[in-house]
């Protein structure tokens, strides 16, 4: 019969596996990651203490082109579409009885 992944068995050899064969990959991984947050640490503390030098998003200005408008109203080009448009202009034209 075969072992379910809750197996003492299946247990032990994965921890093994993490351990012994993933562990280094781990460990290589979170020293990049400690480095990459000391940078950033020290980036902002650069920040603090001589100001950002001027290059703020919020003095830049972009100039938008104007777009051209699309007219959404209308009918489209769709079979269906079509087929409603037409149908539509049949039902106006009827005579209509209350009963």
């Amino acid at each position: 019969m075969a072992h379910s992944l809750r197996s003492k068995s299946k247990l032990k050899s994965k921890s093994l596996k993490r351990k012994s064969v993933f562990q280094k990959y781990d460990d290589e991984k979170r020293k990049q990651i400690s480095e990459k947050l000391k940078e950033n640490i020290e980036k902002q503390q650069k920040v603090k203490e001589y100001g950002n030098d001027g290059n703020r998003d919020e003095d830049m200005v972009v100039e938008h082109p104007e777009e051209k408008k699309i007219s959404t109203s209308g009918w489209r080009d769709a079979r269906h579409l079509n087929y409603k448009k037409i149908n539509k202009k049949f039902k106006l034209n009827r005579t209509h009885f209350k009963k």
